[in-house]
This record gives structure tokens, C-alpha cells and sequence, in this order.
């Protein structure tokens, strides 16, 4: 028995002052940029919002750079928020529009269908789940956004991740964040540095966005032939 008591106390001594030690430090997490995966009913959600409110520029930033660009090809210039607004406004006095004001709010998505090309085949389902309703078939695309946050000023600045015209990084030598614009041959155009002092934050999310909207598309397009 006392072979066995001796033995015993050893090994008990020995986790005894092995648990005494400070555990060793664990190794320090590299600090991430912050990212947030959005979802197609989000951004539906938020157009429906923006639509109830008459909030132009929330309905403008649900579509797409791809949705934006067929729309200024078809006009030969550059359309933006201001153009969009025109023709929604001129869109109200369409009775089809002034209906389609009923039945938005009951918009859902009834199918949605991934694509490997960082596209979804939706169907938006307007009215009752079953009788009275319409379905109309929208395309949706995922984009990463980045948006830089600078103190004192009420708005980011902020670009898609592959829109080569415009860029944002930090530099490893003095942590600086420097915003470029570049010309169609990569050559930059306009830049801008801000110390780490005057950052309020910086973040990356990855939203859906409209990017054919079915025959609401057509009714915008169509005042642009």
C-alpha cells in the first residue's frame, strides 16, 4: 500500500504545480476589418422601405452598377439619383405605377436560385400567396462594398471592391489610408490621405443588389429610348 500512497502524492504535487503556473499567452488576433454579409430579402426589405417612404435615393442605391449603366447607355450619359428621381416622379402619374404602390408592400420573395456567378434568380411574389397575385422574375447580383468614415464628415466615402476606377488602402509605412480615382488605364487621376487619427471607422459588406428588375426595369427604361 505504501508503494502505492507515494507514487500518488508525486503525481498529485506535480498537477498541482503545474496548474499554479500562468498558462502561457495566447497569441494576440490580428485585428480584421469588420464585415457584414447582407441577404436578398435585406435589400428587398429596404426597397420596400424606401418605396413607402418616396425615398428616392434608397431606392437608387438597391440597384446595381450593372443596372445603373444600361440605364446611361440608353440615354447616352451618365444617369444618376437626380434622373432616377425625374423619372419616378414622372412614373407616378402612369396608372400602372400608382397601382403598383398596393400591391409593393406585399412583395415576397417566393424562390430564389444561386448562381455560381455571384448572381440569384429571384421571384417576387405580389398580392396573396395564392389567388390574386402576380409573380415577376428579377435577376439579383452580390457586390462587396468598402466604406471609409472620416471624423467631422456625415457621410462615407465608398466604392465597390472590383470598380477599377476607384480604390481605397492603408499604407505599412506611417498607417495612413490613401483614396485614389483611376482613369480607364489605371493611371490615378486623384488621391486623398488621412491619418489613423482621423478615421472614424472602415468596414466591408457584402450586399445584393437589383440587378434586372423583370418589367418595373422596362417601365424606367422605356422613358429613356
Amino acid at each position: 500500500m505504501r508503494r502505492l500512497i507515494l507514487p500518488t502524492a508525486c503525481a498529485l504535487l506535480c498537477l498541482l504545480l503545474a496548474s499554479a503556473r500562468p498558462a502561457p499567452a495566447a497569441p494576440k488576433a490580428k485585428a480584421q476589418v469588420p464585415t457584414f454579409r447582407g441577404t436578398p430579402q435585406q435589400t428587398l426589405g429596404r426597397f420596400k422601405r424606401a418605396f413607402a417612404r418616396n425615398d428616392r435615393q434608397g431606392e437608387w442605391d438597391a440597384l446595381s452598377p450593372g443596372f445603373k449603366r444600361r440605364m446611361s447607355r440608353l440615354a447616352g450619359r451618365t444617369v444618376d439619383v437626380g434622373d432616377y428621381t425625374a423619372l419616378r416622379d414622372d412614373h407616378q402619374r402612369d396608372p400602372r405605377v400608382r397601382e403598383l404602390r398596393k400591391w409593393m408592400p406585399t412583395a415576397a420573395m417566393r424562390g430564389i436560385r444561386y448562381n455560381k456567378d455571384g448572381t440569384a434568380a429571384v421571384t417576387l411574389r405580389f398580392g396573396a400567396p395564392i389567388l390574386f397575385g402576380q409573380n415577376m422574375r428579377v435577376t439579383m447580383i452580390n457586390h462587396q462594398l468598402w466604406e471609409l468614415w472620416i471624423k467631422g464628415e456625415k457621410q462615407p466615402y465608398w466604392g465597390f471592391s472590383d470598380d477599377k476606377k476607384i480604390r481605397v488602402y492603408r499604407t505599412r509605412k506611417d498607417n495612413q489610408y490613401v483614396l485614389e480615382t483611376l482613369d480607364a488605364k489605371g493611371k490615378v487621376t486623384w488621391r486623398k490621405r488621412w491619418p489613423q487619427s482621423q478615421i472614424q471607422g472602415y468596414r466591408v459588406s457584402t450586399r445584393w443588389y437589383f440587378h434586372n428588375f423583370g418589367s418595373l426595369e422596362k417601365e424606367f427604361t422605356d422613358k429613356l429610348r
